[in-house]
């Protein structure tokens, strides 16, 4: 962890969180309604989803947690705080191609809600979650099975269930996608065209993003 010492990050408090194993990859890290920094990440060693709680503003300390040990999980995870004020955690299962989300129970995410929103095919590599303006969840990801990015529509705080829709087919497309929601309400995720290496945009015409308008 680096938290800078100044606005432009000229300098900044490293700190090691977590060194039990081979840890750290596919991190992702948002800031509580406690003001702490909460990080979700993947272990390596056991194949599992942690998050980590910091203690303190510059996260000198954490309180580290497996989320879920069951199976290789917690690949491409992302964090957010919903308007309930808890952490949402959109991950991959990679044992059997799904894509999963974890609904903390307290700030510190000692314990969560797991559920798998997407098992359609080979699902959830690249995801990316936010919270919409109606105070659900957005996750964008990518269907590896088919090549299209996909988005899921969380149908309550914990997301135990989902609408799910193929924002983009044209091709082999939605690895490294990005999801934020614009000022006009709608999200608008940003992702990877493999087929003909190009970025593109996906903007949602509605909070469930189907349908679309797509820009290259």
């Amino acid at each position: 962890m680096a938290h800078c010492s100044n606005v432009a990050c000229t300098s900044a408090t490293l700190t090691t969180v977590d060194r039990a194993g081979n840890v750290g990859q596919y991190s992702s890290v948002t800031i509580g309604t406690d003001g702490l920094g909460l990080i979700s990440y993947y272990d390596a060693t056991s194949g599992d989803l942690k998050v980590a709680h910091c203690s303190d503003l510059a996260c000198t300390g954490a309180t580290r947690t497996t989320l879920q040990s069951e199976d290789n999980v917690g690949q491409y995870s992302s964090v957010t705080i919903g308007t309930d004020g808890l952490g949402l955690i959109s991950y991959y299962d990679a044992t059997n191609g799904d894509l999963k989300v974890a609904h903390c129970s307290n700030s510190a995410c000692a314990v969560a809600t797991l559920t798998t929103v997407d098992r359609g095919g080979d699902v959830g590599q690249y995801s990316s979650v936010t919270i919409g303006t109606d105070g659900l969840g957005l996750i964008s990801y990518y269907d590896a099975t088919s090549g299209d990015l996909k988005v899921a529509h969380c149908s309550d705080l914990a997301c135990t269930a989902a609408t799910l829709t193929a924002v983009d087919r044209g091709g082999d497309v939605g690895q490294y996608s990005s999801v934020t929601i614009g000022t006009d309400g709608l999200a608008l995720i940003s992702y990877y065209d493999a087929t003909n290496g190009d970025l593109k945009v996906a903007h949602c015409s509605d909070l469930f993003c189907v349908p679309y308008h797509r820009r290259r």
